[in-house]
């Protein structure tokens, strides 16, 4: 085995566990985003993501921030809607 070189100045990856696949970060008091149910997906199991996501984004916030989450069928499309509630 080859000896392993130490080297200085190379810049630490972000943390990709701190990154979400939801824009939770832009929403304001009030605001909400509409998540429609693929075909191939299932209500409780979405709902239940987006539950796990935006406690684990709102925790991390100073002052915490809190989601509420409920089930919806808008304009004939069934779905998800996430409320930022403070």
């Amino acid at each position: 085995m080859e000896n392993p070189i130490i080297e200085k100045g190379i810049p630490l990856p972000e943390d990709q566990r701190s990154m979400t696949a939801y824009p939770f970060a832009q929403m304001e008091e009030g605001d909400s985003i509409f998540f429609a149910l693929s075909p191939n997906d299932n209500a409780q199991r979405m709902k239940n993501r987006l539950a796990q996501a935006s406690r684990g984004f709102g925790k991390k916030q100073t002052p915490e921030w809190h989601f509420i989450i409920r089930y919806r069928l808008e304009n004939e499309i069934s779905g998800v809607r996430v409320w930022r509630k403070d």
